[in-house]
């Protein structure tokens, strides 16, 4: 990846998803935005070693940042962004 590319990705210039429900979303992203209190019953993140954080409260406020591809919301909301491809 290109350091082009990185700075789109940290200004969102390769868009964004929102998402507050309990349906699965896949895709590929480089951060998700915690906008209210969430917890995750699922996050497919292939970097992350160890325990992951489903069923974790993640604060309002926090960014995960990585090779996000996909993940589940038991509750709260989030913005997740677009990896630049």
């Amino acid at each position: 990846m290109s350091t082009n590319n990185i700075e789109k990705q940290s200004f969102g210039q390769a868009g964004a998803v929102f998402e507050s429900g309990t349906t699965a979303v896949t895709g590929g992203f480089c951060a998700v935005h915690v906008i209210a209190e969430a917890v995750f019953s699922g996050l497919d993140w292939p970097e992350l070693s160890g325990d992951t954080f489903t069923g974790v409260t993640i604060p309002a406020g926090t960014t995960l940042y990585g090779d996000i591809t996909g993940f589940t919301l038991s509750s709260g909301s989030v913005l997740a962004y677009n990896a630049a491809r």
